[in-house]
């Protein structure tokens, strides 16, 4: 029997008591997209998954995405990404943290990720967390002066374009010319209304936002940097530390999240693994109304 409890952070639920890699009926896989809309993200607990299996499971959210980084990608599985400290390429630091800065999954392509899950196949003593930003409440909390400027207005976005701040690493880079030509500039709007639910977010101030249509450079980035100096308040994180077999689900479209930086693994003690599927459009039990 399906059964919540909040995490102990500021948002975001556990969900007990579902085989997601068993499969799950109707019923119950939009009870958890309900919970996930509800609360930003959710944590399915002890699930057992194949690459297969895993895979069939983020297709019930959506399209998945083969990551513009062809280096990435999981052999046999295109759509799928391991992510951690593990793997020979981890030894480079700009790949092993390539996430370690605010940012939201594919803003910087026209189509962006609706839902970002990943898969905890191994977990270090100490470090490897994901930081959440709820950018429904912040939104929310703005003055009513603010909501006003602020809501028609669109931004510019591009892969790594970003402005970093303290503590941020640089976006793990493109390689080749045809991954740059895969990520032209596009435009997203700073409040974006949930395709589901209705409700407004800030979208996407980090990684690649690096310009307000119909502003000149200087004022469009004075604008960013306040709404990013907003959300980055303590009071809109959650801070996760994974346990092994646990699948975490988070919205795209309202929140931005940010790897913690890590160490290459040198023992079991310290290696960390995810399974990283993102996925575009919406999931299988909407898609009536779409």
């Amino acid at each position: 029997m399906l059964r919540t409890e909040r995490l102990p952070g500021n948002f975001g639920v556990a969900i007990h008591g579902v085989d997601a890699g068993r499969g799950l009926d109707d019923a119950s896989f939009r009870a958890v997209t309900e919970a996930l809309y509800a609360h930003r993200v959710v944590v399915l607990k002890d699930q057992r998954f194949d690459e297969a299996s895993y895979l069939a499971f983020g297709r019930r959210w959506g399209a998945p995405i083969p990551h513009v980084l062809d280096h990435m990608h999981m052999p046999g599985y295109p759509e799928l990404m391991t992510v951690g400290n593990t793997e020979v390429r981890d030894r480079d630091a700009a790949i092993r943290n390539g996430a370690a800065l605010w940012h939201t999954d594919q803003s910087y392509e026209a189509v962006p990720a609706s839902a970002t899950m990943l898969y905890s196949l191994k977990t270090p003593d100490t470090g490897g967390q994901t930081r959440y930003c709820d950018m429904v409440q912040a939104y929310e909390d703005l003055d009513a002066a603010t909501k006003a400027r602020i809501d028609d207005l669109n931004v510019v976005h591009a892969y790594g374009a970003g402005k970093r701040r303290a503590g941020e690493v640089a976006a793990n880079p493109l390689r080749s010319d045809e991954q740059r030509a895969r990520a032209p500039d596009v435009y997203h709007p700073l409040v974006l209304r949930h395709p589901v639910t209705g409700h407004k977010a800030l979208y996407a101030l980090g990684h690649g936002a690096y310009g307000i249509e119909g502003m000149d450079a200087a004022a469009g980035e004075a604008l960013l940097d306040r709404m990013k100096d907003h959300v980055l308040q303590d009071k809109y994180f959650y801070a996760h530390d994974y346990e092994i077999g646990e699948l975490v689900i988070w919205d795209t479209f309202s929140t931005m999240h940010a790897a913690v930086p890590i160490e290459a693994a040198d023992g079991s003690a310290s290696e960390r693994l995810l399974w990283r599927i993102s996925v575009r459009g919406r999931p299988d039990v909407y898609a009536q109304a779409a």
